[in-house]
This record gives C-alpha cells, structure tokens and sequence, in this order.
C-alpha cells in the first residue's frame, strides 16, 4: 500500500469558506462557490502564522499507487491559493523525492484551506515505520480510491486499520487530475473533520494549560543540527525556553522553533497547541518522547490524575509520568556488515549511523562480538540500500556493504535442565557461582520470552543477584543455540543460586548465560524464518510463469482473484527467497506486474532447509 501521509503544514482560509453561515438561512438558499483567485491573492507564508486552532485540520491524504494522492494534494494547493499554477505534479514529486528519499521527510507542507495536510510520501513496506508516525499525529484522513480500479481488498483492510488508529475517515469522490471533485472536498474537510480542540485527548487534560507536545520525527541539518518535529497537544512552546523531556528524565533547552513550507523553514516566537513545529537544539529527544514544560509540570499533571483516581475509588497509576503513546518500532528482518573505507574514517561512521538511528528508530546499529564488525539490521533491501546512499551522500564516506542476510530468530522443541559452576579467581579474588534452571518451549504463537524464579530461591537472594540472574537470562536470549540469532517462545525457570561471598555481579550473569546455552542446546534449537505476505497484481497471460517461480521459491498459494483484466495473486513466501524478486519479476512479465509484501509471521523450518542453511551459513554450500 503506497500512502501519502501529512506532515507539517497546510492552512489558512478561503473566501468561499467565510460564507457558510449563508447555509443556516430560512429557506432554500443557492449559491456559487468563487475558488478563483487574482495572482496577488497567492497566500504569504507570514500571513498565517498561527491561526485559531478551530482552523487547524491535522489530516493526511492516502491511497494506493497512482490513485492520485499527489495530483489532489496539488489540485488543493491551487484552489487553496498556495500555487500560482496547476499541472506541477512532476515538480511535486520531485520535491518530495529529494526532500525524502524514503525514510526522510517529505516536507511538502504549505498552508491552505483551513486545514493543515501535511505530506509525506510513502512508497515501500520497508518504511511502514515512516507511515505509523505521522498517522499517530494526525487528526483525520482523506481515503483517494482509483475509481477505475473499483473497490479494492487492501482498500476494505486499510479501513479497519485506520479505526484501529483512531482517526476520523473522509471518502469523498473526485476526479483531481480534470479539477473535479477537489472544491467539495475541501469544503467537506472543513466541515466533517475536526480541528484539534475537537478531539478528546484524555491524557492531555490533565497538563491543563501547560506544554504537553509529542516528538515524532527527527532529521539532521548540516548546519542546525537535529531538528525534532513536534506536534503541540497543550499549552504552547517558545522559542529559547527550555523544556523537560519525560522519556529520558532531562530538561533540554530549544533554542529556535521554526515551521516548515516545503524547503523553506520561517522562524517563529511561539507556536500554540494543534501545531506542528520544527526545533532546533533539542540534543537527546527521539521519536516518541513527551515533552513538557517542567518536571514540576509533569508532576503536578500526575499529581491530578491520581487524585481524580481517588475520588473515582479507582486504582491509582503506577507510573510516576503520564507521557503520550509514541510508535511501535518494527524489528528488522535484514542485516549486513558495513565497513569505512580506511580506520581514519571509522569514527566518522560512527558519527553518521548515530545520526541515522536518531531519525529511524527502525535502523538498528550493533557490532558483532565475534568479528569485531559494524552490523546494519533494517527492514528491506531497501532500506538499507537508502542507508548505505546517504552516508556517502550527506556524509562524504564511501562504505563497504557486505553479503545482505535475512535476521533469522530461534526457539527451542522441548523442556531442558542444565546446572553450571563458575569458580574463577581474579586477581586475589575468588569467585564461586553455582546455577541451577529449567528452560521450557512456550505457545507456537509466543513472539517474547519470559523469565521467573522459584519463590523459595527468590527469598533467598539479594536484590542485588537477582537482577545479575536476569540480566544473564536476557543477555543469553540475545544469541540462540543453534546459529546465534535472538531466541522467542522461551521460558526460563531459575531452580538454585549459591555463590560465595565477595562473588561479582559480573561473574554470577557470566554463569548464568552459559548455563542458559547448555540448557538451550539440550532443548533442541529451531531456527525460525520471517515469512512474507506477497500480493502480486499481473495480466492473466503471465500467471503461469509467475507461479512457477513462486514454487521455486518455497512459497504458498493461498488465494488467486480477478481484479478487473488483471489477476490476484495472494501467497505466503520465505523472506530469505525474496532477494531480487522485483527484477525477476519484471522480467517474467515484461514489466507489467506489481507486488507488496509485508512480514506476515516467523515460522519453524523444516529440517531440511534448517540443514541447508546451517551448511550456506558454516561456507560448506
């Protein structure tokens, strides 16, 4: 699904809109909307700076490729009076693309209609990330079908998501590309979907009029540094003023509060709530942390909702912070090693993927303990060939990436008992730690791992080996028994810990990792496989070779539908048998077949190809 989906900011106001209150006359009333405007009726950015929040519309505009989210997004910039010109789709996207190649911003936001479409164009599964968090700041949405395409299967599940999420839907039936159907959506914009201080964010009330705003996105500037969007849900933000962060427990002072059009960013004092804004200076801020104005704010907020806990005879919060729900971060499914061109250069890298990471919280950075190397995981091809290009183009290094390689996960087939002993001597320090556990295979359906003690063992033991114990069970849970990848499905029982005194922290985790991989190895390793859902829409004269390749490639068919002259296909296919598909794929059907593909599950291999990825991962295939 390709969605277009808002960022900061499109707002303002149109004559045609002031007359509304004609409609509430007696009588049948008719009148002709004017969207027509003179060339000195082009808006001025400054001019709507900071409108009243009941003029604010926080929407995003979605559809599936080429449904035309980009020509409706231009035909409401031209009758909004934001454009002096219509047909400029292809600058449009041109704009976008070099302002967002994927992961980073699609910063197409200027200001019209009394609303505020912010935009941002998605195009791959691998940026779903990139989709999640501007919905989770928007207020509604615009759902643009391809009437030629008819109702769609992917169009009756987008509905049910976007309930899940919360948002407040608009179909409305227009014809964008022949300047039809644009004006009353816009009308129906402004009448249907609310404005900011329509919506009940239950968590907010409690800050009052104090600054409570969500970060949910960050991009870096060669000159300004990280630069952190926020959307204002309370109270207002200033520029120069500090603010504290609840995630991270530190206050953090902004020293400039901009707020974009397209490439440009005007400056601002302040910027009241309903608002998306860009800062500057916020140093430590990531996607998904609340921002208040004080930890005395933040205080005082919990301070209300607990006592209105009280006075309702309901169970107070447990946490000390009420902080906004920020985004679900997707784990990767792909990694590769990725290597500087010389060691002079290495902490230069370094420097570019902790900026990387701070603007995708789904690129994840690690090094492997054995090799020494730098590992990239990500979502996708893609994603990581995105990546790789922009720390050559931003960043000036020229990188080695190696072999890309599926991120695998294991299990365990049975239940297990291993005991250890760690007797090591330090020095003139000796350390003595005996373990005893249990490890048990949990529901096939179980993504997580879980740990617990017996409640005799649990009295026995401070507070202080306790948390060595656990941390020795999840640091063994980061690498499996049977390839090395991050173990799910499993539960750790802890039976007995004895240590003598003066032992360290250090050593009693040390032990209780080996343990848990001698366990592990006696429960018997399964090696899991991420497994795609592919839908692939082509001409019925090429199904049957895109068939036979699916089989070639440990795939399943699960359903084939008609979609107009086209064909359906609705499979479940190994991710590792994915690698190149969309050029094998063009091949075989001469360019005339689309495809999707999202992870569906981590399903157990079947020996034989466990086998022969054990052999292609020891070199011996």
């Amino acid at each position: 699904m390709h969605l277009n989906v808002p960022f900061p900011i499109l707002r303002g106001s149109i004559r045609h809109l002031m007359t509304r209150s004609s409609q509430t006359c007696r009588g049948r009333v008719t009148w002709r909307r004017n969207y027509s405007f003179y060339r000195d009726e082009v808006k001025s950015l400054r001019a709507v700076v900071n409108p009243d929040i009941s003029k604010i519309r926080n929407i995003g505009i979605m559809a599936h490729i080429d449904a035309g989210k980009t020509t409706t997004t231009e035909r409401m910039l031209y009758f909004s009076g934001y454009t002096r010109a219509l047909g400029g789709e292809v600058t449009f996207r041109k704009i976008l693309r070099e302002r967002a190649i994927g992961m980073l911003t699609a910063g197409m936001s200027t200001r019209a209609v009394e609303l505020n479409v912010n935009f941002s164009t998605i195009s791959h599964v691998d940026f779903t990330l990139e989709v999640e968090r501007a919905l989770r700041v928007l207020d509604g949405a615009v759902a643009v079908f391809d009437a030629s395409a008819g109702v769609e299967v992917w169009q009756k599940l987008f509905v049910v998501k976007i309930i899940n999420h919360n948002i407040n839907k608009l179909f409305i039936k227009l014809i964008s590309l022949k300047n039809k159907g644009v004006q009353p959506l816009l009308d129906a914009i402004t009448a249907y979907l609310p404005a900011p201080n329509e919506r009940n964010h239950d968590l907010v009330r409690w800050y009052k009029d104090d600054l409570c705003a969500l970060a949910f996105k960050v991009v870096h500037d060669k000159q300004r540094g990280p630069l952190v969007f926020v959307r204002i849900y309370s109270g207002s933000m200033k520029a120069q003023s500090a603010v504290y962060n609840i995630n991270r427990n530190g206050t953090e002072r902004m020293s400039r509060l901009l707020l974009p059009f397209a490439d440009q960013h005007i400056e601002i004092p302040s910027l009241s709530a309903g608002n998306i804004a860009l800062t500057v200076g916020l140093k430590q801020t990531v996607t998904g942390d609340t921002i208040v104005s004080s930890k005395a704010s933040s205080a005082a907020a919990v301070r209300r909702a607990q006592k209105e806990a009280e006075s309702k005879s309901s169970s107070q919060r447990e946490s000390s912070s009420l902080a906004l729900a920020g985004v679900e971060v997707p784990e990767p499914v792909f990694f590769c090693s990725i290597e500087p061109p010389t060691l002079a250069k290495q902490a230069d890298l370094e420097h570019a993927l902790n900026c990387l990471q701070r603007e995708d919280p789904s690129l994840k950075v690690r090094t492997d303990l054995d090799s020494g190397q730098t590992i990239l995981c990500g979502m996708g091809e893609l994603h990581i060939e995105i990546i790789h290009d922009r720390i050559k183009r931003e960043f000036n290094i020229e990188t080695h990436l190696g072999p890309l390689q599926v991120a695998y996960r294991e299990t365990i087939l049975q239940s297990a008992t291993a005991t250890d002993t760690l007797d090591r001597t330090l020095g003139d320090k000796r350390h003595v730690v005996t373990v005893e556990l249990d490890v048990h295979a949990l529901m096939e359906s179980s993504t997580s791992c879980d740990m617990t003690f017996e409640e005799e063992v649990k009295t026995q033991l401070s507070a202080g080996v306790r948390e060595a114990v656990e941390n020795g069970v999840q640091s063994a849970y980061l690498q499996g028994p049977v390839l090395g990848f991050p173990v799910e499905g499993v539960k750790t029982v802890i039976q007995h810990v004895s240590l003598e005194s003066g032992t360290s922290a250090a050593m009693v985790s040390a032990c209780v990792s080996r343990c848990m991989l001698k366990a592990l190895k006696l429960a018997g390793g399964q090696v899991l496989e991420p497994v795609m859902a592919l839908e692939v829409t082509v001409g019925e004269e090429y199904l049957s070779p895109v068939l036979a390749d699916l089989a070639q490639r440990r795939g399943t068919v699960c359903d084939i539908q008609s979609r107009q002259e086209n064909k359906v296909l609705l499979a479940t296919v190994p991710l590792a048998e994915m690698m190149g598909y969309s050029t094998v794929l063009r091949t075989l059907t001469s360019g005339n077949a689309t495809f999707s593909l999202e992870l569906s599950s981590y399903e157990p291999m079947n020996t034989q190809d466990q086998n022969i990825l054990l052999n292609k991962m020891a070199g011996l295939a």
